[in-house]
């Protein structure tokens, strides 16, 4: 096996292959250097280096350390003589050694890692829902809410597998994520501002003494020391409070005076002292919900954002939800796909912005602006950082404004040997102007059998009302089966009302914008 390697792969029968002490080392491995212990042998058994310092050697290369590289060399070039080899045949094996060590692995690390993937890829092929609920719990410690972390990653994992994760709850809800009925719940501990001593007393209270009925007597049941107001609102913030009956807003409006009704019902319980009217106090506690005060609900972005801070991503729903088909239409890639092109390429990306931070520039020209701004571009795929230079703000600065939903155009800027990624922004665009300034044409299909001549003709009535500059597409799906498409001589106006009429005619899957030509490919 290993002659055939050698034959193979060098044309010949070099005679530092043919050594017994190399045949030997890279027999394990069918002839192919594979794990740095093979290479600390070669250089330990033919070089005579001592074992601590062949370590020290692939380290060395490792590191690109030239001056301790030559002197192992030169050390090993006299060793593989002193074993009858050629100092030519020691200098190629070293220049093998050198090449090999800058990508070898450790064998024990690579066989513990080969078992542990296995196992994984076993229990997630085999028990997928409880594979995910133990990830996840794995990853609640030091969890990271600014930005995209792992467990948000491994919850898409789970909407991609179509494992249902039920948002908290504090009556069905455990402090890690857990299985129940074929889904996972959501961990309280994952929770921001609800720690693990937190999770751990409202699960077992609820073991104890039942579900909770409503906020007040969820806080006459736990002590505030260990879930305290901090962890209270966040829970509310988060959702786990919904199931008792009460929208946010109201669970939020009343917390003050639930946490002194807990703070009283902890007082009595450390002096010993029962309730008169307990079984009336129970029930005053459970019929809470129903004198809730009359507040309404957050709006629903102020919500969003609300489950954002505490969740580190959207649950229920997403701010940019109703606009994702107009993104779709227009952008190029997602702030994720941007992140990961090359230094100055060119994209239309879509989002809202967020953490917006204005500066000056430190040396500003006389007589040039030197106000820039900086903010998080988010998108449903996470969030870029986004740069508007002194030039562009000074044109732009009326767009950029905190939670903006815009298309943004611009250049993705890396320095040298970095990964991490901005975008310098050419161009602001607002959503309602997005289909008169980015539209390349708009093609709309009639099908014979289900417009006929009469839609036909309402069609033309509606476009002879938008005279304009875009080109108009008509593809004809007739009910032979022939499929034609008329590139129109009049140009129309593609504007949201117009839009709106056509699609009432004939169907908003029978419209389509062709957007102008977007650099870079799709990275959606």
């Amino acid at each position: 096996m290993v002659d055939d390697y050698i034959q193979v792969k060098h044309g010949r029968q070099d005679a530092a292959y043919a050594h017994p002490v190399m045949r030997e080392i890279l027999e394990e491995t069918h002839g192919v250097m594979v794990y740095q212990e093979q290479v600390m042998r070669i250089l330990n058994r033919l070089g005579g280096i001592e074992l601590a310092n062949a370590y020290t050697c692939i380290k060395a290369i490792g590191k690109k350390k030239r001056a301790m590289i030559a002197k192992f060399r030169e050390q090993f070039v006299e060793g593989v003589q002193a074993n009858g080899m050629s100092k030519k045949e020691g200098e190629d094996l070293f220049g093998l050694v050198e090449k090999f060590a800058g990508y070898g692995f450790n064998k024990s690390h690579s066989t513990a890692y080969a078992l542990i993937a296995y196992m994984t890829a076993y229990l997630k092929a085999h028990w997928p829902i409880e594979f995910m609920a133990a990830l996840l719990s794995s990853d609640m410690p030091g969890r990271n809410f600014k930005k995209k972390d792992s467990l948000v990653e491994h919850l898409e994992d789970c909407q991609r597998m179509h494992i249902e994760v039920v948002p908290p709850n504090v009556n069905r809800s455990g402090g890690d994520f857990g299985v129940r009925d074929g889904k996972i719940l959501f961990g309280l501990a994952a929770i921001k501002g609800c720690g693990g001593s937190a999770a751990e007393a409202i699960e077992r209270e609820r073991r104890q003494g039942g579900p909770y009925r409503s906020l007040f007597d969820f806080c006459e049941r736990l002590d505030p020391g260990t879930v305290n107001r901090t962890a209270i609102e966040t829970l509310i913030k988060a959702g786990a409070f919904d199931a008792l009956g009460a929208r946010r807003a109201q669970h939020f409006a009343v917390v003050e005076r639930a946490i002194q009704s807990g703070a009283a019902a902890a007082n009595d319980r450390r002096r010993g002292q029962m309730s008169l009217f307990g079984d009336l106090a129970d029930q005053d506690a459970a019929d809470t919900t129903a004198s809730m005060p009359d507040v309404p609900e957050w709006p629903e972005r102020d919500k969003l954002a609300k489950e954002k801070e505490v969740l580190g991503f959207y649950l229920t729903s997403h701010p940019l939800a109703e606009y994702r088909e107009t993104l779709d239409q227009f952008c190029s890639h997602s702030t994720v796909a941007a992140a990961a092109l090359g230094h100055r390429t060119e994209v239309t990306l879509g989002g809202m912005i967020g953490s917006l931070k204005l500066a000056h520039t430190k040396n500003p020209k006389p007589g040039r602006p030197s106000k820039y701004a900086m903010f998080d571009l988010e998108d449903h795929a996470g969030l870029l950082r986004c740069i508007v230079w002194p030039e562009q703000y000074a044109e732009l600065a009326e767009l950029v404004q905190p939670d903006a939903i815009l298309i943004v155009r611009g250049a993705v800027d890396k320095r040298p040997g970095s990964e991490e990624a901005n975008l310098i922004v050419n161009d602001l665009i607002r959503l309602e102007d997005a289909p008169s300034r980015l539209t390349a044409g708009i093609r709309v299909r009639i099908v014979e059998q289900q417009h006929g001549q009469h839609g036909l003709e309402q069609l033309y009535e509606i476009l002879r009302g938008y005279p304009g500059s875009c080109p108009l597409h008509l593809h004809f799906a007739l009910a032979d089966g022939t499929q034609v498409t008329c590139h129109c001589k009049k140009r129309v106006e593609v504007n949201a009302e117009m839009r709106h009429r056509v699609d009432e005619l004939l169907g908003p899957e029978n419209v389509r914008i062709v957007a102008t030509s977007r650099p870079g490919g799709n990275g959606r």
